[in-house]
C-alpha cells in the first residue's frame, strides 16, 4: 500500500470509525430557563434542552439544586425538558441549579442494520449549569431556647413550662434544658417525652436538651440521646462533634466575676474545629456578652446571636427581656432546628422587633466568597408599636464598627456598600433602640478572593 493511498483515505478511515463509535461526540445540554442571573421566588419552571449524543439513548434528565436535591424531569415535547422548582425549599442567595443528561450507548457497532440490539453499556452524563438568586421572605419565629424547671435548680416540671411557654408566653417555639449534672434519667426522659407531646406543627415547637455546667463556661446542647456529656471541655466539644448535636455558649463573659468560682470564657474561648459546625450559637443580650461574641468570633467560631433568658421561676418566655428569633418557612421543629443550624436567628430585646440583614443577597448566617470586596448591604427593622423608635443601627466588622445610622424611626431599612480587603471576614448589626435596648443579628462570613 502506497503512502499516497494511505493519506488520502486516512480521514475515510477516521469517519466510518467514528460512526462505528458507541459514544459518537457529546450530549447537548442547555439550560433555556431561567437565564444565567436570573433573580427567583416562589415555583418557577426549569426548562432544559438536551440533544443525546449519537449511537445513545437518553436514560434520564435531572435538574440538581444547591442543596444536593434531585428532580426528575419530564420530556415537553422533542428535545425540550421541564420540571417545576419551588425555591421555598432553597436557601436564599446565589447558587447554582445543574441539568444532568444520562445516556446509554450500544454495546455493538452502528454500522449493522440490526436493530435488536440492547442499549447495554454503561451510562454516561453531561450536565449544564446556571447561576441563580433566590430570594424568598422568611417567617420570624420567637422562642426562648434556654429554661429549667424542678429537675435543676428551678421550679414546677417540664409539662408546666411548656404549656405556659405556649398559652401564657405565646412563645413559637421553646426549650426546656435543665443542668446535666442534677438530671436523673427519668427526669430527662420525662422532659423528651413532654416535649415530644407538646410540639404541635403550625402551632408550637417544643424542643428539648440539656445545659452543661462544668467550671468552664456553660453551653446548651439540643435534641440530645443522654443528659451527661464529658466534665472536660475540648472532650466535650469533640462529644458534641461526633454525635452531631446542635450546641449553644450559654452567658459567656471575656472577664472574671467576683464570687464566682468558674470563668465564662470556655478557657479563652479557644476554636475546636471538631466541635466549630455544632457549636452554632451564643448568648448576646448585654455589652459584656457582645465582647464574649466578638472573642468567639475572633477565635474562629461560627455561631450565631441568641436572646435567652434563663428562666429558673414560673414565667418561661415572659421574665426576662430578650428572645431567639428564628428566621424560617414553618411553624415546625425541623424548620426551626434548620434556621439555628444556619445561623438564621437573631437576639432581640424586643418581643416584636423585627430585624434583617442581608449582604449581596445572602442571609445572616451564611458564608459566601466573592471575587472583590464591593458589595452590597442591607439591614432592615421594623417595630409596630408606636415610640418603640430605633435610635441607631451599627454595621460591625471583624469586631469593630465600620459603618452608623441613626434613623429616629421605628421602621428602616438602611442599604449601603461595603468594600472589604482580601481575606476572611465577618459582619454582623447592632440595633439600639429607646432605652437602650439593644439586639444583635447572626454574622455573615465572607471569603473575598
Amino acid at each position: 500500500m502506497s503512502r499516497a493511498w494511505c493519506t488520502r483515505t486516512a480521514p475515510l478511515i477516521a469517519l466510518f470509525a467514528l460512526m462505528a463509535a458507541p459514544w459518537a461526540g457529546a450530549a447537548e445540554v442547555r439550560v433555556i430557563s431561567p437565564q444565567d442571573g436570573a433573580g427567583l421566588s416562589g415555583t418557577v419552571e426549569v426548562i432544559a434542552q438536551v440533544v443525546p449524543p449519537r449511537a445513545a439513548s437518553l436514560d434520564r434528565v435531572v435538574l440538581v439544586t444547591a442543596d444536593g436535591r434531585t428532580i426528575r424531569m419530564t420530556p415537553q415535547f422533542a428535545d425540550r425538558y421541564t420540571a417545576a422548582l419551588d425555591t421555598t425549599t432553597l436557601r436564599n442567595g446565589k447558587q447554582a441549579l445543574a441539568v444532568i443528561a444520562f445516556a446509554k450507548g450500544r454495546d455493538e457497532e452502528m454500522l449493522t442494520a440490526d436493530t435488536s440490539k440492547a442499549w447495554g453499556s454503561e451510562v454516561r452524563s453531561w450536565e449544564a449549569e446556571v447561576r441563580v438568586a433566590v430570594s424568598n421572605p422568611y417567617n420570624h419565629y420567637w422562642g426562648d431556647l434556654h429554661a429549667h424547671t424542678s429537675y435543676s435548680d428551678g421550679c414546677r416540671v417540664p409539662e408546666v413550662a411548656y404549656r405556659y411557654a405556649r398559652d401564657t408566653a405565646r412563645l413559637d417555639f421553646f426549650a426546656v434544658t435543665d443542668h446535666s449534672q442534677l438530671l436523673t434519667l427519668d427526669e430527662y426522659a420525662d422532659t423528651v417525652a413532654q416535649a415530644d407531646r407538646f410540639n404541635e406543627p403550625g402551632r408550637f415547637v417544643a424542643l428539648y436538651g440539656v445545659e452543661s455546667t462544668e467550671g468552664t463556661g456553660h453551653l446548651n446542647v439540643y435534641m440530645s440521646p443522654v443528659p451527661q456529656l464529658p466534665v472536660d471541655l475540648d472532650a466535650r466539644y469533640r462529644a458534641i462533634g461526633e454525635m452531631e448535636l446542635l450546641g449553644h455558649f450559654n452567658h459567656p463573659s471575656p472577664f472574671e466575676h467576683e464570687g464566682q468560682p468558674w470563668r465564662d470564657d470556655f478557657e479563652g474561648f479557644h476554636w475546636v474545629p471538631a466541635a466549630d459546625q455544632c457549636m452554632a450559637m451564643v448568648e448576646v443580650r448585654s455589652p459584656e456578652e457582645e465582647a464574649a461574641y466578638i472573642a468567639l468570633l475572633n477565635a474562629g467560631w461560627h455561631v450565631g446571636a441568641a436572646g435567652c433568658q434563663d428562666q429558673h421561676g414560673a414565667t418561661w418566655g415572659t421574665g426576662g427581656s430578650t428572645w431567639t428569633v428564628a428566621l424560617a418557612r414553618e411553624l415546625t421543629r425541623e424548620a426551626i432546628l434548620e434556621a439555628l443550624w444556619s445561623r438564621r436567628c437573631y437576639s432581640a430585646a424586643d418581643r416584636n422587633l423585627r430585624l434583617d440583614f442581608t449582604l449581596d443577597g445572602e442571609d445572616m448566617g451564611s458564608r459566601i466568597a466573592r471575587r472583590g470586596g464591593q458589595m452590597s448591604f442591607l439591614i432592615t427593622v421594623a417595630d409596630p408599636d408606636p415610640g418603640e423608635v430605633v435610635e441607631q443601627i451599627d454595621l460591625f466588622v471583624d469586631g469593630k464598627i465600620a459603618q452608623t445610622v441613626r434613623p429616629g424611626l421605628t421602621t428602616y431599612a438602611w442599604a449601603a456598600s461595603l468594600d472589604l480587603p482580601r481575606g476572611t471576614h465577618y459582619c454582623f448589626a447592632r440595633v439600639t433602640q429607646v432605652r437602650d435596648r439593644m439586639s444583635w443579628s447572626s454574622p455573615i462570613w465572607v471569603t473575598v478572593y
